[in-house]
């Protein structure tokens, strides 16, 4: 039974084969016969070349160390002409399918094209590879994907277009006889640009970075990881949840989660982790002694703000308010700074403002509250504490907190390293460092994030391997859901703290998404870091 089931299905695959050879045989017998009895200087007159579209090489995104964000995989495309040597080696490795496919356009006697699993050498085939981009890479959102014309239509992909878009195609050129007919014998040719390489854009993502910061922002259900080079700003990692593959974009274009929207770059409600922003505002005028006893709750004109220990903190110093998270102080403490300075402050750190990454690749503005609208002390008491008409991405709490590990500088967060055209290699100008505040201040600042984590709200921040400093952050939305207002959660920091190399950034838009804290996923980050195989952000 097996037998006579292999040898029908042998018999009718071969079949098919032998009756597309022995049609194109005749042809080329009758060819042959007329080249034979023409004057030769006729043929040659009549010589002409077909060309055979096999595909589009378009220039690649690269990680820090040159390896491939996009053009990650390789397909192999042969051009295979109607002779029956070419057929007989192509119904040896396609699937029936696929070979039935090709026997059909063989029969009207022109080359034609299809993907193989291997190269195939063999008389009357040409293999070429051609680079092409998986659906689902790393930093998807940052790094963008291109339309069925292989053109760009988000971030580095549609930023980068002049340099990552070849227009011309990849072809095979096959000499033909005055009728279009394969002249065999003659080698092909192949035309156009095949490497991706001599057009590129270098990014500063590190490839094992992104790796952690994908893994770990899963367990945000909806929000970002940000991980930056304290020194520089340079991004390192850049994920955004929930991420999508490049094959269902129409089918997610509706979807409630908004997988497309690229939530490292978009403005949100900021609350707690501004805080270090209005404590050094007042280091820098004087206040770092200021002390105010939490009783849980202040009236400012006719309105009771509270904080969230309900029971109050009792008599805070600057570094146990920041450590405990307290407001009231805050309210107080932004009160007694006054809003220039920390307007000032914050803008100078710019928050307010669209940040450029590279060429064509910016932040979303987010938003300060008018210095008018500051003047009421409500107002003024809620921007204290990092609420009310203020928003930032979370790509723009880098400068901040880039600023208080590089004692008190900071570089404007980038994503470019360099861009190639044409083979040559231009690098990507960061610009220079901004000093905001004095060294002391940073100091005083690290000393206070440091006991978030020892002895504050940060406690499951804490990572194994190396010490760390940050502070955490509840944000109030203004949405709601079911009766209930929708919270943020977030969670800034660097490590070490003696020497920072990293500033991460987790930003979670609905805790109830949640499945680990912004906290509990900035300690799992630290200690993979930190372990051997993850390579360090150089100096």
């Amino acid at each position: 039974m097996y037998d006579k089931q292999f040898w029908g299905y042998f018999s009718k695959r071969s079949l098919i084969c032998f009756i597309v050879i022995i049609a194109l045989l005749f042809s080329c017998i009758l060819r042959t016969a007329k080249i034979a009895t023409s004057n030769y200087s006729e043929v040659q007159k009549n010589f002409s070349s077909l060309k055979i579209k096999i595909g589009n090489t378009r220039g690649t995104i690269f990680d820090c160390n040159k390896y491939p964000l996009t053009n990650n995989q390789k397909k192999i495309i042969a051009c295979i002409s109607p002779t029956p040597r070419a057929i007989t080696a192509i119904s040896q490795i396609l699937s029936d399918e696929a070979l039935e496919t090709v026997l059909e356009q063989l029969k009207n006697g022109k080359p034609v094209t299809c993907q193989v699993p291997e190269k195939i050498n063999c008389d009357g085939i040409v293999c070429t590879e051609i680079y092409t981009t998986s659906p689902t890479i790393p930093a998807i959102h940052t790094v963008g994907y291109t339309d069925t014309d292989n053109k760009g239509v988000i971030g580095i992909q549609k930023a980068y277009e002049e340099i990552l878009y070849n227009d011309q195609d990849v072809t095979v050129r096959l000499a033909c006889d005055g009728k279009g007919r394969v002249l065999s014998g003659v080698e092909p040719e192949i035309l156009g640009e095949t490497s991706p390489y001599n057009n590129a854009v270098v990014t500063t993502i590190d490839i094992n970075i992104q790796n952690i910061a994908d893994q770990e922002a899963k367990n945000l259900g909806l929000g970002s990881v940000v991980i930056a080079d304290a020194k520089t700003s340079k991004i390192r990692a850049i994920s955004s949840v929930p991420t999508f593959n490049t094959t269902e974009i129409s089918e997610l274009l509706n979807e409630e989660t908004t997988p497309l929207f690229n939530r490292s770059l978009a403005a949100y409600n900021v609350g707690s982790v501004f805080k270090p922003c209005v404590a050094a505002a007042g280091i820098e005028n004087g206040y770092s002694a200021f002390r105010y006893t939490c009783t849980g709750s202040l009236q400012i004109i006719d309105r009771i703000f509270k904080c969230h220990e309900h029971l109050g903190h009792g008599n805070m110093d600057l570094n146990y308010a920041i450590a405990k998270s307290c407001n009231t102080y805050f309210y107080n403490f932004g009160l007694k700074v006054g809003k220039n300075e920390l307007l000032d402050l914050a803008s100078n750190l710019n928050f307010g403002k669209a940040i450029k990454l590279g060429e064509g690749v910016f932040t979303a503005k987010g938003s300060l509250p008018k210095e008018e609208k500051l003047k009421n002390i409500a107002h003024l008491a809620n921007f204290s504490i990092g609420q009310g008409d203020f928003t930032a991405s979370p790509v723009s709490l880098l400068p901040l907190y880039c600023a208080i590990a590089n004692d008190g500088q900071y570089y404007l967060p980038s994503i470019i390293e360099s861009t190639i055209k044409n083979g040559k290699e231009e690098k990507y100008n960061i610009g220079s460092p901004t000093k905001v505040f004095e060294k002391e201040t940073a100091q005083k600042l690290k000393t206070a994030l440091e006991l978030v984590i020892s002895e504050g709200t940060g406690a499951l921040a804490k990572p194994k391997n190396v010490n760390a400093a940050g502070k955490t952050a509840t944000a109030q939305t203004g949405k709601f859901r079911n009766g209930v207002e929708i919270n943020s959660s977030w969670f800034c920091g660097f490590l070490p703290i003696d020497n920072p190399q990293y500033v991460i950034i987790i930003f979670c838009e609905d805790t109830k998404k949640q499945t680990k804290s912004c906290a509990e996923i900035f300690s799992n980050i630290a200690d993979l870091l930190y372990q051997e195989n993850v390579s360090q952000i150089a100096n």
